[in-house]
């Protein structure tokens, strides 16, 4: 007796990959491409000289906590005014006094709590960088000294952390 042998079929591959090339495609077409925004701050600026200030320094600090803008001035960061975070243009209107008691500051330290919301981080530095009401502005002086109408405040955001 003789014994046949089976000749084995061939596995037809192409529809298989056909397949996977198509659900490839979709993936890709359905896939979502996000922008991806960053804030500009410049880092922390640190010194170790030991000159003495002619003139105390602003230390203009902002704490972001629940629905409240803090306003903090001086190196003991004493409170100067607290702001509901839903009347900004009171905050700006806060700024803008301080800008013209120390109109050669530029920079704001803001401190957003953890739970703080990313959109409500950006409105307050958008309020923080120049005056917001149309045909309002201050003076300034620029490296020659000389005076000129500006709307800009507090351009330079540094981001610090609250404890």
């Amino acid at each position: 007796m003789r014994r046949k042998m089976k000749k084995t079929a061939k596995l037809n591959l192409i529809p298989i990959l056909d397949a996977i090339f198509i659900f490839i495609f979709f993936l890709l077409m359905s896939a979502q491409f996000i922008d991806i925004y960053q804030i500009g701050s410049d880092a922390p600026i640190t010194s170790t000289s030991t000159e003495k200030l002619d003139k105390k320094p602003l230390n203009l600090t902002l704490e972001l906590n629940g629905e409240k803008v803090i306003v903090k001035t001086g190196l003991s960061e004493k409170v100067y005014k607290t702001v509901n975070y839903r009347d900004l243009a009171s905050l700006n209107e806060t700024l803008i006094e301080l800008k013209k008691q120390h109109p050669s500051e530029d920079s704001a330290i803001i401190k957003p709590a953890h739970n703080f919301k990313y959109k409500r981080i950006v409105k307050v530095i958008d309020n923080t960088r120049e005056i917001t009401k149309p045909n309002v502005y201050i003076t300034a002086l620029d490296d020659q000294n000389k005076k000129f109408a500006t709307k800009k405040l507090f351009d330079k955001i540094i981001f610090d952390t609250q404890d």
